[in-house]
């Protein structure tokens, strides 16, 4: 047995290849990006079937205005997902418009064609199509469009360069921040890309200001289905409001998402996975690194984007030479652990056998052993079971009961805080039902007398909203300390002598004390204490967190500790 210990110790003692650890949510998130790369075709069947359909939906075109629109829809089918097909379209209608005369169509389809030149790195073509479009005959989501697409072309001017001509990358990143200031001044939020014009604007205002649209960017990802372009987009300069802000988890995790959504959309020019997969291959994750890498490779070859393959290019060579050294060196410790099982098998067998043999030498020795004992043992082994059901069920009885109790307490305080809130809540509505009746009254006699301008001044001063806020966290102080009167002192009691808080003269509770009535109250949230305070997350965060640094009490213990302060009123 020795032996095989020594075995053992050995096959531990090899050196393994150092895996990248992700948290959970990451990881999950990267599992399912890696299974919809492997279902790519099914995604690519989907986008021609659709294709199709369109083909069979609109076969036979009588006038000219028909097929333009015609038109319009196979360009939005193919714009980016194949650059020849949709170049053809585009050329339809730009030709339409010259045909009957519209110049708005004419400029909105030389920008469309410009973003075909840009995306397949034809980029002095693309600058010369939107130099022959006047800007000062745009207007509306035309400017916008225009805009955007400067934006699109001088970054993709600054990609092409690469940091070997640092200046000259440096003044065409200048300009694409120029057109981000501009669109952002002309962009409407009905605009489909209009959060993603925001978030590239405010992605150079500084921290605070980028972290002003990150609430808007996920609630509109929250309820996407990352399907569309446009979701991989939002997605993706929400990864990079991130990345700036230093949160990488964040980062990598939006950036898989507008993956996805470029996976589905079967979007080729797919900037977001090259990115990840770059930055994975940092990390180093070389497997999955080498599976991205490659996909956006086939992607640009397949769309001829030459950007992206001058961009890839740069990258890929390093990630195949540590792939093909990664393989290389799991197929040597793989031969290490065969060689190493099979000694070990050897031994293992070896030791089998002889220990078979003690075994038999022992059996007959101890076979009239256990006759005699075996009488004894049945009866002691029953009294030691009923023993131990009979501890068991002590101790169930015991966690049960004291279980009850603690229930009963919460059940006994959760009902009277029910009480004495649902009446303050009766009350409160009874209260704004009279004050809004008032108030209808009130701006029904002034429209009735003509006096709109004094309807106007009530309605845009917020002086009665500030006054019902204050109201609000009157009535609110009151009740709380009706229901329980010591939870101040109590408050006070976990904090510092110096740091203790002290109310002013009328005060029942401030801001402090009222984020930590609420957390009393079982709403443990900083989002819903916001909500409910009518204040920012992030005043509720700092807050609680100056609240922490004054305690005498662990700080991953506080909030706990609050929610057993105060002393319900008996």
């Amino acid at each position: 047995m020795r032996y095989i210990l020594l075995i053992i110790s050995f096959l531990f003692c090899l050196p393994i290849y150092s895996e990248v650890s992700y948290s959970r949510e990451l990881e999950e998130i990267f599992s399912k990006l890696d299974e919809m790369i492997l279902r790519r075709e099914e995604y690519r069947g989907m986008k021609e079937e659709r294709i199709r359909m369109l083909q069979k939906q609109f076969n036979n075109q009588v006038s000219i205005e028909e097929s333009f629109h015609v038109n319009k829809l196979f360009y939005e089918e193919y714009y980016v997902y194949n650059a020849d097909s949709a170049m053809a379209y585009a050329d339809k209608n730009l030709d339409i418009a010259l045909q009957l005369k519209r110049k708005d169509w004419e400029y909105v389809w030389k920008i469309n064609k410009s973003f075909l030149l840009s995306a397949t790195g034809l980029l002095k073509e693309a600058e010369d199509e939107l130099k022959s479009v006047p800007v000062k005959e745009l207007s509306g989501d035309v400017l916008t469009d225009y805009y955007g697409q400067m934006v699109y072309l001088w970054s993709h001017f600054g990609q092409y360069t690469g940091s070997q001509s640092e200046n000259v990358q440096r003044s065409y990143l200048d300009k694409e921040r120029m057109y981000r200031d501009s669109v952002y001044s002309v962009v409407k939020p009905s605009h489909p890309l209009y959060l993603w014009y925001k978030g590239c604007y405010f992605q150079y205002q500084g921290e605070d200001e980028m972290r002003k649209v990150i609430p808007e960017l996920t609630q509109v990802l929250d309820s996407a289905s990352l399907e569309t372009r446009y979701d991989a987009m939002n997605a993706y300069i929400l990864g990079s409001i991130y990345r700036d802000l230093g949160d990488m988890d964040n980062y990598m995790k939006y950036l898989a998402y507008s993956s996805m959504a470029d996976i589905t959309s079967c979007n080729k020019d797919i900037a977001s996975l090259e990115e990840l997969g770059t930055y994975l291959f940092s990390l180093g994750d070389i497997d999955r690194a080498y599976s991205y890498i490659n996909y956006c490779l086939q992607n640009a070859l397949f769309y001829n984007n030459r950007v992206r393959i001058m961009g890839i290019s740069g990258i890929i060579g390093q990630i195949n030479g540590m792939y093909h050294e990664h393989m290389r060196q799991q197929g040597e410790r793989v031969r290490s652990y065969l060689v190493i099982v099979s000694v070990l098998s050897v031994v293992l067998l070896l030791s089998i056998i002889y220990i078979y043999y003690k075994l038999r030498q022992l059996a007959a020795s101890r076979s009239k052993l256990r006759e005699m004992n075996g009488e004894l043992n049945r009866h002691v082994y029953d009294l030691s079971e009923a023993q131990k059901q009979l501890k068991e069920v002590n101790d169930k009885l015991q966690s049960l009961n004291v279980e009850l109790k603690d229930v009963n307490a919460q059940l006994r305080e959760s009902n009277y805080v029910k009480e004495e809130y649902i009446g303050y809540v009766f009350s409160i509505c009874s209260n704004y039902i009279n004050k809004l009746d008032e108030y209808r009254k009130n701006i029904n006699r002034k429209i009735k007398t003509n006096q709109i301008a004094e309807v106007k001044a009530m309605t845009d001063r917020p002086t009665m909203a500030q006054k019902e806020l204050k109201e609000f966290y009157k009535n609110f102080d009151a009740i709380f300390l009706h229901v329980y009167p010591s939870f101040v002192s109590d408050f006070n009691e976990l904090l510092l002598p110096e740091e203790r808080i002290v109310l002013k003269e009328g005060e029942l509770l401030n801001t402090e004390l009222r984020i930590y009535a609420l957390v009393r109250l079982g709403i443990n949230d900083s989002v819903k204490i916001a909500e409910f305070l009518h204040c920012s997350p992030q005043t509720v965060y700092n807050n609680r967190l100056k609240v922490r640094n004054k305690a005498i009490v662990p700080k991953e213990q506080f909030a706990e500790t609050v929610r057993l302060l105060g002393k319900m009123k008996e």
